[in-house]
């Protein structure tokens, strides 16, 4: 025999068996744009390293040669390449702090790209002036000139129509948060009572008589 519900009282409905929080709706929202484009940053700071270190050695070693057949001590060797590290060391950061923010949808870190986008752009010429004066940085040019590309790459993808949206979404997910006005599965904001359950029709308090 089927059950049936008895006095008007049926089940609410099930919630999440996990919790749902923003950052993890944020992921799966992103567009194809934005994942490219987080994809990017995170490749930028490869290059970047990767390029800073190189770019270093080949300049140290280049000056090694020079500083040996004059017989000159080599300590500045040792000073390029440690400033070559902490370059690569800092420009890998600021790749990763953009690619976490603008994965999570801050305007804010969308329009900092662009300015740090500028500042490769007059990295570029300086490197490009730099190559007509020393031929041992062919390598650092190529490094900054991958980078460059790359950085360029990433921002159109960051102001395509879709990853627009992505940002709007993602900032009226944090207000909702923010005021309490969140889905069930989602944390409330400190000063605002969690969701409960709908309330049971034919139960005291219910707004409706007992039946």
């Amino acid at each position: 025999m089927s059950s049936s519900p008895q006095d008007g009282q049926y089940p609410p409905p099930p919630y999440p068996p996990v919790a749902v929080t923003p950052a993890s709706v944020l992921r799966s929202a992103r567009p194809a744009a934005m994942r490219r484009a987080v994809s990017l940053m995170y490749a930028g700071a490869a290059v970047g390293a990767v390029g800073d270190v190189a770019g270093s050695l080949a300049t140290d070693h280049s000056a090694f040669y020079f500083s040996a057949y004059y017989l000159r001590p080599g300590a500045e060797q040792a000073g390029g390449l440690a400033s070559g590290v902490f370059g690569a060391v800092f420009g890998a950061g600021l790749w990763l702090w953009m690619a976490w923010k603008n994965g999570a949808g801050r305007s804010w870190a969308r329009v900092l790209s662009c300015v740090f986008f500028g500042f490769q752009c007059l990295g570029l010429i300086a490197a490009f002036a730099v190559l007509f004066l020393a031929s041992n940085e062919a390598v650092s040019f190529a490094g900054t000139l991958a980078e460059w590309g790359i950085g360029l790459a990433a921002l159109i993808l960051l102001w395509q129509p879709g990853s627009s949206q992505f940002f709007a979404f993602a900032e009226q997910l944090r207000l909702g948060a923010r005021y309490g006005n969140v889905p069930p599965g989602y944390p409330p904001a400190s000063g605002y009572p969690a969701p409960g359950p709908p309330p049971r029709y034919g139960q005291p308090g219910s707004g409706e008589p007992p039946r």
